[in-house]
């Protein structure tokens, strides 16, 4: 059987209070009510969904992505 990780866990996990870690644990699919509680790693894919990649890690791929030749159009 997975490891469940319930609200007092959830609260303990990120520091918030037990309305939030209610919220969170029910953003987790799945999850169960009653008890309510979700599967450990139903709560590492909600972290992995809510991650976001740093504004300047995607600006470094982007500029990595436009290394080809540039050919600018001239009139003569």
């Amino acid at each position: 059987m997975d490891q469940l990780i319930t609200v007092k866990a959830m609260k303990e996990r990120y520091g918030c209070s037990n309305p939030t870690a209610r919220k969170y644990l029910r953003q987790c699919e799945p999850h169960m009510e009653n008890p309510l509680c979700a599967p450990l790693w139903a709560v590492q894919d909600w972290e992995d969904r809510r991650t976001a990649i740093p504004a300047s890690v995607q600006k470094e791929r982007r500029n990595k992505r436009k290394t080809g030749r540039i050919i600018v159009p001239r009139k003569w």
